[in-house]
């Protein structure tokens, strides 16, 4: 998205003269300076930077020392004078952001692409610290609506489900936490989301070859039975193909983070003021369990009318079960109860 002449966000003004500016992800950048204020980055890598106005705002709103990188010199261009009209003095580079996180390292590195982070991933792991933070647009590829891109670009085996977004965020994750284990680094997602064409995610980096094996015991496959709408998960090492109790064969999504999407003691910490805080209270509240149920998929399922997904949630808590909502969708909730349990449940509704 071009836009034309000066452009206010959150505490900053900037220009674009011609250079991409994409405005749908306001919200996006406003819930990251809630997250960078919150974390004690020093050198911060906007490595993808277009106008700048993510690191500009990094820097005003959330104290960061920010270095700026984009290989298009028009950009540059427009950083610097962007930088001016903000009063800000920064090192901007124009570079290549792959070779230029290999010859230098930061303590938090950002990527925010047109698409696909993949071809920066591994010099950003290999530069960051203590933190890295990832865009992907690529949704298609990442969640199994396309199959054959995921399995070009990360790896991966997905199909389509009714938890598409989380299995999307999973395989983003997945992808960059082995990435950094090459480099005897393991991490920490500190808080993800995923928003209309977009996820996002911020990790905590820490250095040790025994932390960095271990990491693999939150990678592995989520089996799923597209017949009665079981799932489950397991880790690498102990991942078989089986058949579900319905007599159907469960296909196999992975291998894909299934361990935790947020910190819970960092998301407490979280302003929960405005449409971001919204994000951060849900977040905040959602069972830590591995994929959702989409009330309508289950519905169709069972031939019936949807009931309020609150009384769902009553339901199961009253019989014992843990449950709760998503960041995912409206219609969407978690819980430790099963396929049948729930079925059961939303029928005698």
């Amino acid at each position: 998205m071009w836009s034309v002449g000066l452009i206010h966000e959150g505490m900053v003004k900037i220009e674009t003269n011609g250079v991409f500016y994409n405005s749908k992800m306001r919200f996006c950048r406003d819930a990251d300076m809630v997250v960078f204020r919150n974390l004690d980055s020093r050198i911060y890598l906007d490595a993808l930077a277009a106008t700048g106005i993510r690191g500009i705002r990094a820097t005003i709103e959330a104290g960061f020392t920010v270095e700026f990188n984009d290989i298009d010199p028009r950009a540059v261009e427009v950083i610097k004078k962007n930088l001016e009209l903000n009063g800000i003095k920064a090192v901007v580079h124009n570079e290549d952001a792959a070779i230029l996180m290999r010859r230098k390292k930061y303590d938090h590195v950002d990527l925010d692409p047109f698409g696909s982070p993949v071809e920066f991933l591994e010099s950003a792991c290999y530069s960051a610290r203590r933190y890295i933070s990832v865009t992907a647009t690529d949704t298609a590829a990442l969640c199994g609506s396309a199959t054959t891109s995921g399995l070009r670009k990360y790896s991966t085996y997905a199909v389509k489900t009714e938890y598409y977004h989380e299995t999307g965020l999973r395989v983003l994750i997945g992808r960059i936490v082995s990435t950094l284990t090459k480099y005897d680094k393991f991490a920490e997602v500190l808080v993800s989301w995923a928003k209309e064409h977009y996820y996002r995610v911020h990790l905590k980096i820490g250095r040790s070859s025994k932390k960095a094996g271990e990491i693999y015991e939150k990678i592995g496959y989520i089996f799923h039975c597209r017949k009665c709408g079981n799932r489950f998960a397991k880790s690498v090492f102990e991942a078989e193909s089986c058949e579900c109790d319905c007599g159907s064969r469960f296909i196999r999504l992975g291998p894909l983070w299934i361990g935790e999407l947020h910190n819970a003691d960092f998301v407490k910490k979280l302003d929960k003021k405005g449409e971001t805080g919204k994000l951060f209270e849900t977040i905040e509240g959602e069972l830590e369990t591995i994929t959702y149920y989409e009330l309508h998929n289950l519905t169709r399922m069972l031939r019936v009318s949807p009931p309020p997904i609150q009384r769902i949630l009553e339901k199961l808590i009253d019989e014992g079960y843990r449950a709760s909502r998503t960041r995912f969708s409206g219609t969407s909730f978690k819980t430790d109860a099963n396929i049948d349990e729930i079925k059961r449940i939303i029928l005698s509704l």
